[in-house]
């Protein structure tokens, strides 16, 4: 009598099932989870406003007194005089940068104004809400060139800020050569 022996399947066929079972499974969900939806954009939805950087600086002398209620106030009188003579209005400008230099002696080098000046900036962006949030670098010098003039930083212990403001209106059309 011939017996017919069932022929047993290798366990390596099944992987190759498993594994497309397993991609169809995946591709199922994946398809499931793409939730498309449509609405109109709401209308009290403001876009966010787009500011543009002003290479037209301008300097303020640092106060050696750095309280808000005095260095902080000064700091923000000269912001807004200058935002003013812009004829910019103040809640579409801002300032955005801002280089801190620090004045030193003869006998000292650049490194030495620049460390200075580091040491406070922490103090220079509690003095004013309109510094909390910009962008400081710091810088060594005696005299810098602020928008096309000669300006004296002074000697050690003397600071001056070089300021740069954000706009967010048209274009601005400025000679950024000099």
């Amino acid at each position: 009598m011939a017996r017919f022996r069932r022929r047993s399947s290798s366990a390596e066929e099944g992987i190759g099932w498993i594994y497309a079972d397993l991609f169809l499974a995946l591709t199922i969900v994946g398809l499931g989870s793409a939730v498309i939806t449509t609405s109109s954009p709401s209308s009290s939805a403001e876009a966010p406003k787009v500011f543009q950087l002003s290479c037209a600086e301008f300097s303020v002398p640092v106060p050696a007194n750095l309280t808000p209620e005095a260095g902080g106030k000064k700091i923000e009188s000269a912001i807004g005089t200058e935002i003013a003579n812009r004829g910019w209005a103040p809640e579409s400008s801002k300032p955005g940068l801002a280089i801190v230099m620090g004045g030193f002696s003869g006998s000292e080098g650049p490194g030495a104004g620049d460390g200075r000046a580091k040491a406070i900036l922490g103090q220079l962006r509690k003095s004013s809400p309109l510094l909390s949030q910009i962008e400081m670098r710091t810088a060594g010098a005696r005299s810098v060139r602020v928008n096309g003039t000669e300006t004296s930083v002074g000697g050690a212990g003397s600071y001056l800020m070089v300021v740069y403001l954000l706009f967010s209106g048209p274009q601005l059309s400025e000679d950024c050569t000099r």
